[in-house]
């Protein structure tokens, strides 16, 4: 349900900032256990979000338990993905091994609009944080809306689930965050030809090219691919280098770029560097630093979102201090966000 603001304080049990999967999840469990629960999104949603917009294994039941069945207005074409392939060198493709036999394809700018809707939670659109405080018994957050007037809103709790460059996390700790080093991304929407099955997903790790790995699908009429760069290298050149080896080993031809978009994706979850919040505010999703091999970020949002707010939900009634219990119960997540980048460094030596 979405709200509308005054410029007066007002009180709920718990503020969430990040309308994404892990703010979603945070606000499910709590409107669940009967709390009064707000979203802060500073975009109009649905917003468009740079991602592959895969649903795989681990994060299909996580959907499914905490939100239910994706409906069909969510989904691409084609809608399921019959799994990932690899290549390591020039165009020799190595199939991924998944538990599950298909991998779901959505949009992920509907895919977020109907998990925010599935929360029940108040909804605040286009607005954004600029200032957090806390006392022993509350938080108050500095919201700015379109109108460009600050105001205030009080809560038991506060989650930031905004993000890699999340504005909580740099609010609350200003020098955890000089510890962070970003890379950028980029992706293009293209129309155009490709040898490639348009029923799989595609990684390129070939050492020749200058990005950290190139990822290709397809997306209703779109051809999908981006870079990740390592930090320092420039973005466009290694975006101009994959499509280079796209067109030679695949066949690439491009017709038209309808659009390109780039994002800064951090190291946190390389080096285990999580930041799960302080005093009454809590961490989820990839502001706190849970990001899987390869950018999959769908599970750990929705997993770390649900037991943020949970956590607030067993605190309130316990009376035990809530960022304790949270940095516990994450511990399973935290090591298998580690796991998968030991894994993926085991499988590309393998291949």
């Amino acid at each position: 349900m979405s709200v509308k603001k005054s410029k007066n304080v007002d009180s709920y049990d718990a503020v969430i900032i990040g309308a994404g999967p892990a703010g979603a999840a945070a606000a499910r469990e709590l409107v669940k256990s009967g709390r009064k629960v707000l979203v802060v999104e500073k975009r109009k949603l649905p917003r468009y979000k740079i991602c592959s917009g895969l649903i795989l294994d681990r994060a299909q039941d996580l959907v499914l338990e905490k939100f239910g069945a994706p409906p069909p207005e969510v989904f691409c074409r084609p809608g399921v993905l019959k799994g990932v392939r690899f290549s390591t060198a020039g165009d020799a493709l190595t199939d991924l091994p998944l538990k599950k036999p298909q991998v779901l394809n959505v949009w992920r700018s509907a895919f977020d609009h109907w998990l925010i809707k599935q929360s029940g939670a108040d909804l605040l659109e286009s607005h954004r944080l600029i200032g957090l405080s806390q006392t022993e018994g509350a938080v108050q957050a500095t919201i700015l809306g379109p109108d460009k007037k600050p105001f205030q809103i009080k809560a038991a709790h506060l989650i930031g689930a905004d993000g890699g460059s999340s504005r909580v996390r740099s609010l609350l700790a200003p020098a955890f965050e000089e510890t962070i080093h970003f890379s950028t991304f980029i992706q293009a929407y293209c129309i155009g030809a490709i040898n490639l099955d348009p029923e799989y997903f595609y990684m390129f790790f070939d050492p020749s090219l200058s990005a950290f790995f190139t990822w290709l699908h397809v997306k209703d009429d779109y051809i999908v691919y981006g870079v990740g760069s390592y930090r320092g290298k420039p973005a466009l050149q290694c975006l101009k280098d994959s499509t280079d080896y796209l067109a030679g080993h695949f066949g690439l031809k491009i017709d038209n770029v309808e659009r390109r978009t780039g994002c800064v994706v951090s190291d946190m979850p390389i080096r285990n560097n999580f930041f799960l919040g302080e005093g009454r505010v809590l961490l989820a999703g990839e502001a706190a630093g849970f990001m899987n091999i390869f950018g999959e970020g769908i599970s750990s949002a929705i997993a770390t979102g649900s037991l943020a707010g949970s956590t607030v939900c067993r605190t309130e009634a316990s009376g035990e201090k809530v960022l304790p219990l949270y940095a516990d119960l994450v511990k399973v997540e935290q090591k298998l966000t580690a796991k998968s980048w030991k894994q993926a460094g085991t499988l590309m030596k393998k291949n």
